[in-house]
C-alpha cells in the first residue's frame, strides 16, 4: 500500500530512474549547432557558464563579472546564470556534465513530489497524487526543457508555488507567508525569470479566485490571507534580490531593456505558436506542450466531481488562460500581456502552456480519484483502476516523450583548443591581446578561459555594445532591428544588429570598419566573409577555407594612452559617426563623458601626439591592474565595458571612472608613473544581499513568535 505524502516523491525517483536509463546517452557525437540534439544553447551558453562559475566557486571566488562575452558583462546579472540557485553549487563539487545530469534528475523528482502535493491538497488520494506527478514531470515541456537547464528548474518550482498560494489562504500565518517566500525565492534565482512570470500570473489568478470564495464565508479570514500572500510574494522577490537588483540593473542597459523589442520579434518562433499544430499533435501522438496525455482529457474533467471542484475549477481556467496566451497570433491575451512593463520582451509565451501542462496534471489525478472512490463501493474490481491508470499514462505518454526528445548526454564534448578547429590553425589572441569577431554560425564558441569573443552573446547584452554594432551594420545605433535583405541568404525574422541572438555580421561598409578597430577586435572568423575583410585584413587560412580567419592590424589594444580628449556627444549617432570617421585617431584623442580640464584641447594648437606607455600588470575578471607612465597628463583608456559597480583609483587613491568612446573604461592620470587599480564592487548586489538578509530575519523572527504563541 502507497503511503499518501510519500507517493509522488517514489514516483519522481521511479521517473528520474527512467529518465536516465532510457533519456540520457553516454555523449554527444559532435557540439555543432543544428544537430538533431537541440544542443546549440546548451553548449554555447548554459554549459560555458556553469563550467566557468563552478570552477570559480570551487575556488572560493564569487564570479561577479565575465570578461568573455561581448566587452565585458555582469556575470550574476546574466540571470541565466543562476549563480545564487542552491542546487547549482553542485557544479562546484562535480564535473559540469555530470552536475546537470544529477541537477535534472533531481528537478524531475521536485517536479513530481510538487504537483502530487498539490492534487493532495485539491483532494486526490495516494494514486491519484502519484498519477499527477508523472504527468506533470514527465511532460514534454518538462522532458524538453532538460537542454535548457533554468528552464526545468524554474517550471519544477511552478506546483510549489501554487500548493503555497492554496496553503496560504486555508491558514493564513507567518509560516505560510515563509513558505510562498521561500518558494518563489528559489523559482526566481534559477536563472529563467520569465517561467515564474508565468507561475505567478497563475498563482495569481488561482490565488485571487481563492481569495473571492473565501470572502463570501468570512471577509476576515480574507484580508487576513490577503495580507499573508502579499507579505509572501514581496518576501520571495526581496530574497531573491542578490540575483534580481543586478538583473534589473543589467536589463535597464542591455539590449532587452524595457519596451525595445519590435512586435514582429516578440514571438521567437512560429511552430510552436500554431493552434493547428498543437491540435495535430494531440491528435496523432495523444500529447503535446500544453496536454500531457490524452488521458489527463479524460480523467480531468472528472475531477469536478470531487468535493473541492471550485478550486479544482479555478485551477483548469488558469491552465486555459495560459493555453490560450500560447497562441499570439490568434487569440490577444498575449498582445495585451506584452503591454505590461514586466513582459514587454517576453518571446517564448508556448512555455504558458506550463500552466495548461499542471492543470490538466492534477485534474486528472484528482478526477481518478474521484471516479475510484465512486466505484470502490459498487465495484470491488475497480481496485484496480489506479494500476490501470499508471500504465496507461506511462505507455502513452511517458515513454513516448522519453522517445520524441533527444536524449541528454551524460558526457560533455571536451572543449578542444579553437585554432585546432581553424584552418591554418592560427595562433588566436588571449584576452589581454585582443577580441574575436566570431560570425561563424554553423559553430559556436564554447572558449577556454584566456579567449575573449565578440559572438552570440548572453540575452542580456549591452546595450551601447548593440548601438556601435548596429551603426556598423545599418548606420543606426539601435540595440534591436531586422537587418535588410541581402540576396541569396535567407533570414528568419528576429535576425537583428545587436549581439543578443542577433547573428553578429559583417555586411557593413568598411567605411565604418574602424568601430571595430575599437574593440580591439584582432581576429576575425567568418563562415561568409565579405570581400572588403581580405583587401582591409590579413587572411590567416587559405583561401576557400570554411571558416575563414583573418587578422586586423588595425585594432587598438586592450589599454592604451591618450593626451587629449573631447565631450563626447550626447547623440548615440553623432557619438558613432564620429569614431568611424576616418580622420580620429582613438591613439590620440578620446571622447568622454566629463573630460577633465587638464586633457582638454582648449588653448593647444592641435591633437597632441600619442606619448607614453600603458600595461596591463594583472587582470582578474573583478580586478584589474595597469601600470602606465608618461610626460603629460592623460586619459588610460581599458577596452573593457563601463559599467556600474567598477570603481577606479590611481596610485591607492580614489579616481573617477570615466566613459571612453561611447562603451569603455577611463581614468586620468596626472604625468609620471602610476598604477591603476579597476575593481567591479557592485552597488546592486550588496543592496540585494542586505535587503535578503534583512527579510529573512524578519520572517525567522515572525515564525519564532508565532511557534511560541502556539506553544503557550
Amino acid at each position: 500500500m502507497i503511503r499518501g505524502g510519500w507517493a509522488p516523491w517514489l514516483a519522481g525517483l521511479g521517473l528520474a530512474t527512467l529518465w536516465l536509463v532510457l533519456g540520457t546517452e553516454a555523449a554527444l557525437p559532435e557540439e555543432h549547432v543544428g544537430t538533431a540534439t537541440w544542443s546549440g544553447d546548451f553548449l554555447s551558453l548554459y554549459l560555458p557558464n556553469a563550467e566557468w562559475a563552478g570552477a570559480r566557486i570551487a575556488r572560493g571566488e564569487l564570479p561577479l563579472w565575465n570578461p568573455q562575452q561581448g566587452v565585458g558583462a555582469p556575470f550574476v546579472g546574466a540571470i541565466q546564470t543562476g549563480v545564487f540557485y542552491p542546487p547549482n553549487l553542485l557544479h562546484a563539487l562535480l564535473a559540469p556534465q555530470a552536475a546537470f545530469v544529477a541537477l535534472a534528475a533531481l528537478h524531475l523528482v521536485l517536479a513530481c513530489g510538487l504537483a502530487g502535493g498539490l492534487a493532495r491538497r485539491l483532494g486526490a488520494d495516494a494514486w491519484g497524487a502519484l498519477l499527477a506527478g508523472i504527468g506533470y514531470a514527465g511532460s514534454l515541456q518538462m522532458m524538453s526543457s532538460i537542454w535548457s537547464p533554468p528552464v526545468l528548474y524554474a517550471a519544477a518550482w511552478v506546483p510549489g508555488l501554487f500548493l503555497a498560494s492554496d496553503a496560504a489562504v486555508d491558514r493564513p500565518s507567518a509560516r505560510a507567508a515563509a513558505a510562498l517566500a521561500g518558494t518563489l525565492a528559489l523559482a526566481l534565482v534559477t536563472g529563467w525569470p520569465y517561467a515564474v512570470v508565468i507561475a505567478g500570473l497563475g498563482a495569481a489568478l488561482y490565488g485571487g479566485g481563492r481569495l473571492a470564495l473565501t470572502a463570501r464565508r468570512s471577509p476576515r479570514s480574507a484580508v487576513l490571507a490577503l495580507t499573508v500572500l502579499t507579505c509572501g510574494a514581496l518576501g520571495g522577490v526581496a530574497l531573491a534580490g542578490p540575483q534580481l537588483l543586478p538583473a534589473y540593473e543589467l536589463l535597464a542597459r542591455s539590449c532587452r531593456s524595457l519596451g525595445t523589442l519590435l512586435e514582429p520579434q516578440a514571438v521567437f518562433v512560429d511552430g510552436p505558436h500554431d493552434p493547428a499544430r498543437f491540435f495535430r499533435l494531440v491528435l496523432r501522438n495523444g500529447f503535446t506542450d500544453g496536454v500531457p496525455a490524452a488521458l489527463a482529457l479524460a480523467l480531468a474533467p472528472l475531477a469536478l466531481l470531487g468535493e473541492r471542484r471550485a478550486r479544482v475549477a479555478l485551477l483548469l481556467v488558469v491552465g486555459l488562460l495560459g493555453l490560450l496566451v500560447s497562441f499570439p497570433e490568434h487569440v490577444p491575451l498575449y498582445g495585451w500581456l506584452r503591454e505590461t512593463p514586466l513582459l514587454a520582451d517576453f518571446r517564448f509565451p508556448y512555455r504558458y502552456r506550463i500552466l495548461a501542462d499542471l492543470a490538466l496534471a492534477v485534474a486528472a489525478g484528482v478526477g481518478a480519484s474521484a471516479l475510484g472512490a465512486r466505484l470502490v463501493p459498487r465495484v470491488p474490481a475497480a481496485r484496480a483502476l489506479p494500476l490501470l491508470w499508471v500504465g496507461l499514462w506511462l505507455g502513452t505518454a511517458t515513454l513516448p516523450v522519453l522517445r520524441v526528445v533527444p536524449p541528454f548526454v551524460r558526457q560533455a564534448p571536451v572543449a578542444r583548443a579553437l585554432s585546432d578547429e581553424l584552418p591554418g590553425r592560427p595562433r588566436l589572441p588571449t584576452a589581454l591581446e585582443g577580441r574575436i569577431y566570431w560570425t561563424a554560425n554553423a559553430r559556436k564558441l564554447r572558449s577556454p578561459t584566456d579567449l575573449a569573443a565578440l559572438q552570440d552573446m548572453e540575452p542580456l547584452s549591452l546595450a551601447r555594445l548593440g548601438q556601435l554594432l548596429s551603426y556598423f551594420e545599418v548606420g543606426r545605433p539601435l540595440t534591436v532591428t531586422t537587418l535588410p535583405p541581402r540576396p541569396g541568404v535567407r533570414r528568419r525574422r528576429e535576425a537583428v544588429a545587436a549581439p543578443y541572438y542577433g547573428r553578429l555580421e559583417l555586411s557593413g561598409p568598411p567605411e565604418r570598419a574602424p568601430l571595430l578597430d575599437l574593440l580591439s577586435a584582432v581576429t576575425f572568423v567568418s563562415d561568409d566573409p565579405p570581400a572588403w575583410l581580405s583587401q582591409r585584413y590579413e587572411r590567416l587560412s587559405p583561401n576557400g577555407a570554411r571558416p575563414a580567419v583573418f587578422h586586423n592590424p588595425h585594432a587598438l589594444p586592450r589599454v592604451f594612452r591618450v593626451g587629449a580628449a573631447v565631450p563626447e556627444p550626447e547623440q548615440a549617432g553623432r557619438a558613432l559617426a564620429r569614431l568611424a570617421d576616418p580622420r580620429f585617431d582613438p591613439h590620440r584623442l578620446a571622447l568622454l563623458d566629463r573630460p577633465p580640464p587638464a586633457l582638454s584641447l582648449r588653448g593647444r594648437r592641435g591633437v597632441p601626439p600619442a606619448e607614453g606607455s600603458a600595461r596591463i600588470v594583472e587582470y582578474r575578471p573583478e580586478h584589474v591592474e595597469i601600470e602606465t607612465d608618461g610626460r603629460r597628463p592623460a586619459v588610460v583608456v581599458l577596452t573593457d565595458a563601463h559599467y556600474p559597480g567598477w570603481q577606479a583609483s590611481v596610485d591607492g587613491r580614489p579616481a573617477a571612472l570615466l566613459r571612453a568612446d561611447f562603451l569603455f573604461r577611463g581614468v586620468a592620470v596626472p604625468p609620471g608613473r602610476h598604477t591603476i587599480a579597476l575593481d567591479y564592487r557592485p552597488r546592486s548586489l550588496r543592496l540585494g544581499l542586505a535587503l535578503a538578509a534583512l527579510v529573512a530575519c524578519a520572517f525567522a523572527v515572525a515564525v519564532w513568535r508565532e511557534r511560541r504563541a502556539a506553544a503557550r
